[in-house]
């Protein structure tokens, strides 16, 4: 706000409305009520000039408006241009442990975009209400050209300034507002307002020391508040009455801008490394990591399996599928909200994020299919192959159907079941048999080609078909003889009616990829074969056994290692809510009442256990809610072991229909030390080193439960992940208390379930984290809950290791697909690039002119070279794509600790259907060799 009034101001006035797309409603109630919010919003910003106002710092506000009030846009780019509304930069407030480090990365370019076609996009990364931060934040608002940002909850005690540096693990730093007492701390200054003169005397006199100098901030608004028309009035009555304690309304990027940023100043602010955690003046809700699991499930599958498309769409060089692709992480973006993904809203809205990121998958398949046609064209008739979407070499496994009988199968291959031969059998009577021919479609039938047909009897059709076009069946022809044939028969005599296929069977074949290519499968000897009996599995590298009870022990051959009595299952009560785990004192369950072990498959190519174990556990809390009700259920719980050949690591997906409420349950994996300090744990784009307990201090016990989205490894032993799981370092004790001598174990969390949104008397937190809304649906009951993980004890170091590379291989199946060219001899496409160091590659795309942009991380804790291969000159970029450094050396450009690494192929480089795969230079062979 702006006045010919010279009085200095000393307090700053932000408001905003904190504005939860989905919540306690859904979306589209939420729109709703959020339309004349933002219609009175426009009125107060044209009838006064000095009003200010911040949109949340995400844009999704602004599209959900404009969808409704088109003829609104006018008038909102008008605000923006005269600074008095300030929007951007995200497209919504995400949480940051529920999505991935690219979902983050196109958030932002989503909301710059909207942003800058409004009028321009506030500078500052406000993150008002997420449940802590991620370590790499800074990095990413700085890959973007932020300096500054603004947030609340996860900072830690020793913070006790206005302000402070945080520091990303790359060393990236930005300012940080601190909203050290939330984003309504202005509130309580009007309430009552015949007190505002007496309350902001007071907030002056006890903060102002806080901000050491520069005028007291004060965030004016919470969630999905109306701006008050009489504000302004309210404030300059104050100010006519107490000059020297004059309010100065201005947006949040106002206020930032007029912080002092020089290099002294900066150097003078504490400083904060990494994630922002700690639950000392906001609670950080830490069992939103848990909850409706299936939502975390569904976040990650969209994010694979657009990245899958994207890089598919980079190798084909077809017609581009890029359109495709951005809907879907929009679809993506929308859902990380931290009310969406989290799954702390009512059941609809937990439906319709579920729905939405199914949406979001179903489009990158389709993406997906798109270009697997264009590369299918590109390799031999008939021939099985797959792509694989890494950059790194590795054995590529897929499901594929040979037709060929079950003892035929080629060496190599791996029988996964014979296929029925027969696949129509029926009586029909005569009269009904020229309805046969209305399923007929020419030559199909089944899906199948009709090759032939014959009347063995009288009263008997046997009709022959195969998968592929052969033989020379004649519709016209067969459609005469049936007609013929059942002239003058009795119209109520039976017919015998058996359609066949030609022998095959479902096969799993292996192939060797050299970086992101296509490979034909089947072709190749088998390396580390597995082998499985009745209660043991290896293929050489690694070796599971299973006791009586179900436990396994796991060795990795090449070193040793090894861990016992690894996979219990412990069923504990929970009479918490969707954010915070509320333990009930009594109950907990371990011991499996049966326990069976079956084989599946038994290798070469893969090996499979299934364990099936039934425990009897409460049907959820007593009559009372503390205690676990007497009554019990069975809860069968299948843990399926998997080997693949030349994989060091032992795949293990559990999976179970609920049959209980308000319980927690965990699997949990020995590690090989006892009492150690902590754990390193990946995701968004970083390894984050955590201790055993978390700061606390506020209304929040701190459980030391935390995230890993890509790995946790503690004690020499790494447990991989393909999605945001919650886990937690326990250490065992004796009944006496004394030290037992047993390693820790890292409980990861499969199921919490629970009936309310927030309880209002929760045993581990002060206050309600939301309305006490009945959130049946989160019980799962019925619900069928499906985990994998995967355990890895080749890695006793996580940073001196391929455990980078293990855990992408884990994440990511290749996609197959069946060749069509029938003058191809082998896979013909260019490879955009291959990987050879430890720096994983996290995003390929094209982009609108045909540029490739590449996106590299180093998650390892000192400097790699990048070490990759690809054709074309390549610059490096920031996330905005302005070029930083002109034509680097793919092969042996340093990339810092902890650093994302943004890359563009020059346009007018080599054409999109080169075949070979090249270098940037001759010196990278050299350099290889």
């Amino acid at each position: 706000m702006h006045s010919d009034d010279s009085a200095p101001t000393a307090m700053w006035l932000v408001p905003h409305t904190h504005w939860d797309r989905e919540w306690y409603e859904p979306h589209d109630v939420f729109r709703a009520r959020l339309i004349p919010v933002i219609d009175r919003l426009l009125d107060l910003l044209e009838d006064d000039g000095e009003y200010r106002f911040t949109l949340d710092g995400q844009t999704a506000m602004i599209d959900d408006y404009l969808a409704i009030r088109p003829e609104n846009t006018e008038r909102l780019c008008a605000a923006v241009a005269r600074g008095q509304l300030a929007v951007g930069p995200f497209a919504i407030l995400m949480d940051e442990f529920c999505c991935d480090g690219e979902t983050m990365v196109r958030n932002l370019e989503q909301g710059i975009h909207t942003a800058q076609a409004v009028g321009g996009v506030m500078r500052v990364g406000y993150l008002p209400d997420m449940f802590g931060h991620a370590a790499q934040m800074p990095q990413l608002l700085k890959g973007f050209g932020m300096v500054d940002a603004a947030l609340w909850r996860g900072v830690p005690a020793a913070v006790d300034t206005d302000a402070f540096r945080w520091r990303a693990l790359d060393g990236s730093e930005v300012r940080v507002e601190y909203l050290w007492d939330g984003y309504g701390s202005a509130l309580k200054l009007f309430e009552p307002e015949k007190e505002l003169d007496r309350l902001v005397a007071e907030y002056l006199r006890v903060h102002s020391a806080r901000f050491r100098g520069s005028p007291p901030m004060a965030m004016f608004g919470t969630d999905h508040m109306t701006p008050r028309a009489d504000l302004l009035g309210l404030v300059r009555g104050h100010n006519a009455r107490c000059p020297d304690a004059r309010l100065t309304l201005a947006t949040l990027g106002e206020v930032v801008a007029s912080r002092p940023h020089d290099a002294a100043h900066l150097r003078e602010l504490p400083v904060v490394v990494g994630e922002l955690r700690a639950h000392v003046r906001g609670n950080i809700l830490p069992g939103v990591l848990s909850v409706r699991t299936e939502l975390k499930a569904a976040m990650a599958r969209a994010e694979r399996d657009l990245t899958t498309a994207e890089r598919l769409d980079a190798a084909t060089g077809g017609p581009s599928l890029r359109m495709l692709c951005e809907r879907g992480w929009r679809l993506v973006v929308e859902s990380s909200a931290h009310d969406s993904a989290t799954g702390c809203g009512c059941d609809d809205t937990a439906a319709e994020v579920l729905n939405r990121l199914r949406v979001a998958s179903h489009t990158a398949r389709g993406a997906i299919d798109t270009a697997l046609s264009q590369l299918a064209g590109r390799t031999p008739a008939g021939a099985a192959a797959a792509f694989n979407q890494s950059g790194w070499e590795r054995v590529l496994h897929g499901e594929t159907v040979l037709d060929v009988e079950a003892d035929a199968i080629p060496e190599g291959a791996q029988l996964i079941e014979a296929l029925p031969t027969v696949i129509g059998d029926e009586r029909i009577h005569a009269v009904d048999m020229p309805r046969l021919l209305r399923r007929i479609h020419g030559r199909e039938l089944f899906g199948r080609t009709i090759c032939g047909y014959h009347f063995p009897r009288e009263d008997e059709l046997v009709l022959e078909t195969s998968r592929h076009d052969t033989g020379a069946f004649d519709p016209d022809a067969f459609s005469q003889e049936l007609h013929c044939r059942l002239e003058g028969a009795d119209p109520d005599a039976t017919w015998h009616v058996v359609t066949r296929t030609s022998p095959s069977c479902r096969v799993l074949l292996a192939g060797r990829a050299a970086g992101m290519s296509v490979a034909l499968l089947g072709d190749g000897d088998v390396e580390h074969p597995v082998r499985a009996s009745e209660r043991s599995m290896t293929n050489g590298l690694i070796r599971v056994d299973i006791d009586d009870d179900g436990l396994v022990r796991v060795t990795d051959l090449p070193s040793g290692s090894a861990i016992d009595r690894a996979l219990a299952i412990v069923d504990e009560g929970d009479r918490g809510d969707s954010y915070n785990y509320g333990p009930v004192p009594s109950g907990t369950v371990r011991q499996p009442v049966s326990t069976e072990v079956l084989v599946e498959e038994h290798g070469p190519l893969r090996g499979r256990i299934r364990i099936h174990r039934v425990y009897r556990i409460p049907v959820g809390l007593g009559a009372d809610g503390r205690s676990r009700s007497p009554q019990a259920c069975d809860q069968g719980i299948d843990t399926r072991l998997e080997l693949r050949q030349g994989e060091r690591f032992v795949r293990v997906r559990t999976s179970l229909v609920n049959a209980a409420g308000n319980h927690r349950l965990r699997i949990h994996v020995p590690i090989r030390r006892r009492a150690v300090e902590g754990a390193a744990a990946a995701g968004q784009y970083g390894v984050t080193w955590r201790g055993r307990a978390g700061e606390g201090g506020w209304g929040e016990y701190p459980l030391p439960t935390y995230p890993a989205a890509r790995f946790v490894h503690a004690g020499g032993v790494a447990v991989l992940t393909d999605r945001t799981m919650e886990y937690e370092i326990l250490t065992f004790a004796d009944e006496e208390g004394a030290a037992s001598g047993r390693p820790d174990e890292i409980a990861l969390t499969l199921l919490r379930a629970v009936g309310l949104m927030s309880v209002n008397l929760h045993p581990l937190r002060d206050e309600p984290a939301g309305a006490e809304v009945a959130v049946p649906d989160a019980q799962y009951l019925g619900t069928v809950v499906t985990t994998d993980f995967a355990i890895d004890l080749s890695c006793p170091d996580w940073d001196d290791s391929d455990l980078i590379r293990h855990a992408d291989q884990f994440r990511f199946d290749p996609v197959c697909l069946v060749g069509t060219d029938k003058l191809a001899t082998a896979a013909s496409i260019a490879s955009p690039l291959s990987t050879h160091g430890r720096v994983a590659l996290e995003s390929l795309r094209r982009l609108d002119d045909g540029v490739l942009e590449a996106r590299f991380v180093n998650y390892h804790r000192h400097p790699e070279p990048l070490r990759v291969r690809a054709a074309g000159e390549w610059d490096r970029t920031d996330l905005t794509g302005t070029v930083t450094q002109e034509a680097v050396s793919l092969w042996d450009l340093d990339v810092p600790a902890a650093a994302i690494l943004t890359l563009r192929r020059r346009s007018g480089g080599p054409s999109e259907d080169v075949q070979s795969h090249g270098c940037t230079d001759a010196a990278q062979q050299e350099t290889e060799s």
